[in-house]
């Protein structure tokens, strides 16, 4: 859905780097702060508070991109938040470029898997000392069946229910901000160059999980780049929630006690 020009405001320089900013400090907070200390506080496992902080601020993101249709003065309503967040229905074409989308996030994902190793070798980079092993570099080779952060899973399913929450407060909000609102601004600002921006701004937005940024970025570039080309923000959506979804799967597993000794 191509916004006409004349109806969205460009995004300066300036203000990308605000309006990412912003959301990296709210989200660098919770995880860095809200969790460790809800942990050392209560002696809960790391998990419980992890969930309650990342819920929390992804719920202030998508807040933010709410509100942000407001201010913009929009009229009220979904017709027109769905046309300002370019959110009409997903043709063919758009679903063959979110599995282009997966694909290409998948293999770059693999082929940069070594850098959070390295970038974590340098203080400014290295997670938080509370950090459990599944938020650490190599996650996938700290994977204990049954036990996710520290707490075991079987029969926790509200777990899975508050994760769930999550997951879809964490694709709605991100991609709402990003590529919903941010985006189609900054293509009036930088125009075909749009995605390189918005791209590193998602990879920056991450700064909470620091030592995959180099790992992030091409993947953000590509998702920035394909909901450009397709003028469709479901491209984000659908290709980043496909993603993310695989460790609500994992829980689900743990939590039916599917693999646990």
């Amino acid at each position: 859905m191509q916004l006409n020009r004349h109806t969205v405001q460009p995004l300066h320089p300036w203000q990308s780097i605000v309006f990412t900013a912003a959301p990296a400090l709210v989200a660098y907070f919770a995880m860095w702060t809200l969790a460790p200390s809800f942990e050392a506080a209560t002696g809960q496992p790391f998990l419980v508070g992890y969930l309650i902080s990342w819920v929390a601020s992804e719920a202030v993101i998508l807040s933010a991109a709410l509100i942000a249709y407001r201010v913009e003065r929009r009229l009220p309503g979904w017709k027109g938040i769905l046309e300002r967040y370019r959110l009409q229905t997903p043709t063919r074409g758009d679903l063959v470029w979110a599995l282009i989308t997966v694909a290409v996030l998948l293999a770059t994902y693999f082929a940069l898997s070594s850098t959070p190793h390295w970038l974590a070798q340098y203080r400014a980079f290295s997670p938080h000392p509370a950090f459990p092993a599944e938020l650490r570099p190599g996650a996938e080779q700290a994977i204990v069946p049954g036990v996710f952060m520290e707490m075991q899973l079987k029969g926790a399913w509200w777990v899975l229910i508050v994760y769930l929450v999550g997951w879809v407060l964490n694709i709605a909000g991100e991609e709402l901000w990003f590529r919903g609102f941010m985006l189609p601004r900054q293509e009036v600002s930088h125009r075909k160059w749009a995605w390189v921006v918005n791209g590193v701004c998602f990879t920056l937005f991450h700064t909470m999980w620091k030592w995959n940024l180099i790992a992030l970025l091409p993947r953000s570039l590509f998702l920035s780049y394909a909901t450009q080309r397709r003028s469709n923000t479901w491209i984000g959506i659908l290709a980043h929630g496909s993603l993310n979804l695989t460790t609500a799967i994992a829980i689900a597993a743990g939590v039916a006690g599917i693999g646990a000794a």
